[in-house]
Formats: structure tokens, sequence, C-alpha cells
């Protein structure tokens, strides 16, 4: 994965671990990539379905972030 990103920022705020949404679904696309592929051991499989498992909750987890805070801003901008 990517190193961690210490800018400050949008992107930033967007990241799980140092990791931004970005990374972190390009990592799931290559899994998911490898395991359609169908050539591998049946243990390297396994491993990377459960790599896949958890990159999928990770960019889960901010995207319901992201929602919450664009739901604030919303809200904000409506004098709620």
């Amino acid at each position: 994965m990517t190193p961690k990103d210490t800018s400050s920022g949008p992107q930033s705020e967007l990241a799980l671990e140092g990791h931004t949404f970005e990374a972190l679904y390009a990592r799931l696309e290559e899994v998911a990539q490898r395991l359609e592929a169908g050539d591998l051991t049946l243990e390297d499989s396994v491993r990377l379905y459960e790599e896949g498992m958890v990159l999928a909750e990770q960019c889960q987890s901010l995207l319901t972030d992201v929602e919450q805070r664009i739901e604030v801003l919303r809200q904000r901008a409506n004098g709620d």
C-alpha cells in the first residue's frame, strides 16, 4: 500500500490508517482481479479473499464518514 500521507487538507482527512480511499479501492480492485483470474492456490485465494473483505470494510467506513460529513454540511447550509 502507499506510505502514510502527512499532508493536510481534504485528502488526508479521507484516510484510514494513512491510506486514502483511492489507494484502498485500487488495492481492492487488484485483489478482485487476481481472484477472478482463478490461477491461485486455495490458500492464496482464501488469503486474498480475507484481505479483500478487510479492504471493503475500510472503504465502507471511509464512505460512511464522508456521508456523515456531507450531511452535517447540508444541515448547516439549510440552517438546521
